[in-house]
């Protein structure tokens, strides 16, 4: 499985917490939104993450998954009923 990675830094800015977390919301709407400039393939992809800081820190942000991953993570959380559609 191909993996990127890509990181926002802010060093030496004092942020709130609310300020912090409307940073975050941009930045994954910034991503998702990349991918589709750069034409990347997408099968079956799974956006999974946070901007609340509160919540597990390593989830922090936007993890994108695609392909048979995604499909296994999605089914799970349809298991558990957190699905919701549009």
């Amino acid at each position: 499985m191909a993996r990127s990675e890509f990181r926002f830094v802010v060093d030496g800015v004092e942020l709130t917490t609310e300020q912090q977390s409307l940073i975050a919301g941009e930045i994954q709407k910034a991503g998702l939104n990349a991918l589709s400039v750069a034409g990347s393939k997408l099968a079956n992809p799974l956006a999974v993450g946070h901007a609340n800081i509160k919540l597990r820190p390593e989830w922090y942000g936007l993890w994108l998954i695609d392909g048979p991953f995604a499909e296994e993570l999605g089914q799970k959380i349809n298991d558990l009923g957190f699905w919701m559609q549009r």
